[in-house]
């Protein structure tokens, strides 16, 4: 068997280095070697929490790609967790795809941190030819996913919009709202570097978290109005859907679209989400080719400038000190580029 570097997330905040075994191609699979991935908010817990103590306490976060009934927890599955890659074919048995064509690979559950995927033609699209950085190609699966969670959205058109967090979702929300209608986009965010990009790429007001209580903030900047539109682009145990329903007008619409691990039970402001009458709406799972190569042609025909997202790329070798940039937001990361080139 040939045998292939991975990572493996063998304890907590601990990324290594080792070699498995390469898949045998299928009819319709298709090898991709790997040249630029990204690392995602959702690829966080994996490396960030500690799995074995919630699995001490009885508890788990919910990734869903844990196996929690073992003893030990560590290590996690080779592979976890990446999910955000470009490479080129190398082999394939698809008449969709051949050697050489440069793709967008999307492993399932986000078992990607391999030098090479094996993956039936079905998870591969081919992406247009552009003379812009793979780099910024790349950015087409994140952007795609904000395409297929438009479709939730209510009609933008005229809208105040808050988006709270100015992570790389954030940001790619304020690129694109101002396109769909939006009169006027608010950046929320504690990080004052992440507004300043954020008003680069699109954000027209920004509250600080550290200059006092956002309430006030958008009250005043709304003429007490409110957003009529709040999207939650946090996720996590961070409790950031409660700062949204704050932030929303009566009768006003939430997009929850950061991936949740924790759970809220009884914190979660049911009764006041209640009382303004708001509708909640989630946004998870987006696969669809259509949604990552309109967001590929998007950005290939220049129609959004996504650079300033990306502040730092390691080499594959690396892996743990990307993560440590990426977990930690040290040296003012948003997206945080590994190369395997």
């Amino acid at each position: 068997m040939v045998e292939v570097k991975a990572i493996q997330i063998t304890g907590p905040r601990r990324a290594e280095i080792i070699e498995v075994d390469m898949p045998k191609l299928a009819p319709g699979d298709v090898r991709v070697k790997l040249q630029k991935t990204c690392l995602c908010g959702s690829d966080i817990p994996f490396f960030a929490y500690d799995q074995q103590a919630l699995a001490d306490q009885g508890k788990r976060n919910f990734s869903g790609h844990i196996d929690y009934s073992n003893e030990s927890v560590y290590p996690l599955a080779p592979g976890l967790s990446l999910h955000e890659c470009v490479g080129v074919v190398t082999e394939s048995k698809s008449g969709k795809l051949k050697e050489g064509d440069f793709v967008l690979a999307l492993p399932f559950h986000q078992y990607g941190f391999f030098e090479y995927l094996t993956l039936p033609d079905s998870r591969i699209f081919k992406l247009p030819d552009s003379s812009l950085s793979k780099e910024e190609m790349l950015l087409c699966q994140p952007l795609g996913t904000l395409l297929y969670g438009f479709r939730m959205m209510p009609n933008l058109e005229g809208q105040t919009v808050a988006v709270v967090g100015q992570g790389p979702i954030g940001l790619l929300f304020n690129a694109l709202l101002k396109r769909s209608g939006a009169s006027t986009v608010i950046g929320v965010d504690r990080f004052r570097n992440r507004l300043d990009v954020g008003a680069a790429l699109g954000a027209d007001e920004s509250i600080c978290l550290e200059d006092g209580p956002s309430v006030d903030v958008m009250s005043k900047l709304t003429n007490g109005a409110m957003a009529d539109i709040v999207i939650e682009a946090v996720g996590h145990g961070e409790l950031a859907l409660d700062t949204s329903i704050d932030l929303v007008r009566q009768e006003g619409t939430i997009l929850a679209f950061g991936v949740v691990d924790t759970e809220y039970v009884d914190r979660f402001p049911l009764g006041k989400a209640f009382y303004k009458n708001l509708t909640i709406k989630n946004t998870v799972g987006a696969k669809d080719e259509g949604d990552f190569l309109a967001a590929a042609d998007m950005i290939a025909n220049r129609e959004v400038d996504l650079k300033p997202l990306i502040t730092h790329t390691l080499p594959f070798e690396e892996a743990q000190r990307a993560y440590e940039l990426f977990v930690d937001r040290e040296d003012g990361a948003i997206k945080v580029v590994i190369d395997f080139e």
